[in-house]
């Protein structure tokens, strides 16, 4: 579990529900749906695109983004089509370790539908207030590119919008399923010795989180389950505390998109199931082509050692390689498994169908 969790871990707010949540532009809901291109039959809708652009929901047009700009990215998307595919030609998607990954990222799929639910409903921004940003932002950086400056542009308008929505729903979410911490409870750790693990620190409607519970997290995100020597996590009450209360939150919000609909039938919950098993399959075939046969000797580490010797210096002094080598080997490792990976694509590239809507992207 330890390495499932380090691999694809739940992303909660911050990373999985707030990341890439920013708009420009508007269109019509047909234009989303439409197909900008399709990877072996596979389409992938305009919606898709500006998402990876930075739309949430993909509620708004971007047209202040250069179409080469988009070009890039619907590559990016198609090469993770690419890989998904491949997956489940080689039964990935039937191990174990795939199913895992999907059952502890069910209630992450729940929540993200039910926000893209809530910003198709909410969140307005008009190409007027893009274009006003964009010239505030060349204004502040002469040397910033359209692209770049329409997708910060996009950040800053919409940035305190979108938090207001999240905030809003998981208020909303807490007050509907009696979400809440027990005070007292979770006051007695760090006082108490031994706090039974059967303590309930909190509820959401009639689910209980125990103690237990928060300890068996905190033992997934120590490093190798906590070493020895190392001070006991779960005795701290404020990390407690933290855990808890993003424990609390997303069981909250997982129970409260069911109450609004989004159930294993609806089709909120599908698309972003489908999406959810695409990247666990990207993820897998990333690992599985990256780490086949992508060695580093010690002579690349000594020679890597030597290209960046100028830059491996601490208070004056060089810093010897025996106290940076594996940082080096991984690095290493990384760089070569991206281009292993990137040749892999290229190698499915050439076997696959690939068709491109060259009058949609203007639109996306």
């Amino acid at each position: 579990m330890n390495r499932l969790q380090r691999k694809f871990p739940i992303l909660l707010l911050a990373a999985g529900i707030a990341g890439g949540m920013f708009v420009a532009g508007c269109s019509s809901k047909d234009m989303r749906q439409e197909t900008v291109a399709t990877v072996n039959g596979d389409p992938i809708k305009v919606s898709e695109l500006r998402e990876f652009l930075g739309v949430p929901a993909g509620v708004f047009a971007v047209p202040e983004i250069p179409v080469e700009r988009k070009k890039e990215a619907l590559d990016q998307l198609e090469a993770g089509r690419l890989l998904a595919q491949e997956g489940r030609s080689l039964g990935l998607d039937n191990t174990p370790e795939f199913k895992e990954i999907l059952q502890q990222n069910d209630p992450l799929v729940r929540i993200k539908a039910l926000l893209r639910k809530e910003i198709e409903g909410k969140l307005k921004v008009t190409d007027e207030e893009i274009k006003a940003e964009i010239a505030k932002v060349k204004e502040a950086n002469k040397e910033i590119s359209d692209a770049d400056a329409a997708m910060r542009a996009v950040k800053s308008v919409s940035g305190s919008r979108v938090q207001k929505i999240q905030e809003d729903l998981i208020a909303a979410a807490k007050k509907e399923t009696g979400a809440a911490v027990d005070p007292e409870a979770v006051a007695r750790i760090g006082k108490e010795k031994d706090v039974p693990d059967n303590v309930v620190l909190a509820s959401v409607g009639d689910e209980k989180i125990l103690y237990g519970d928060v300890k068996k997290i905190l033992l997934g995100l120590s490093q190798g389950g906590g070493a020895q020597g190392q001070p006991d996590l779960s005795k701290n009450p404020a990390l407690v505390g933290n855990i808890l209360e993003r424990e609390l939150t997303m069981r909250a919000l997982a129970a409260y998109a069911k109450k609004q609909g989004v159930d294993d039938g609806s089709e909120r919950y599908k698309s972003m199931r489908q999406e959810m098993e695409r990247f666990v399959l990207r993820g897998l075939m990333i690992e599985n082509v990256a780490t086949k046969n992508v060695e580093v000797t010690d002579n690349e580490i000594e020679a890597a050692y030597a290209e960046h010797s100028a830059t491996l210096v601490r208070d004056g002094k060089k810093i010897p390689l025996a106290l940076v080598k594996e940082q080096i080997r991984a690095a290493l490792r990384n760089e070569k498994g991206k281009k292993v990976v990137d040749a892999h694509i290229a190698e499915l590239r050439k076997k696959a169908k690939i068709t491109v809507n060259d009058a949609v992207l203007p639109k996306v």
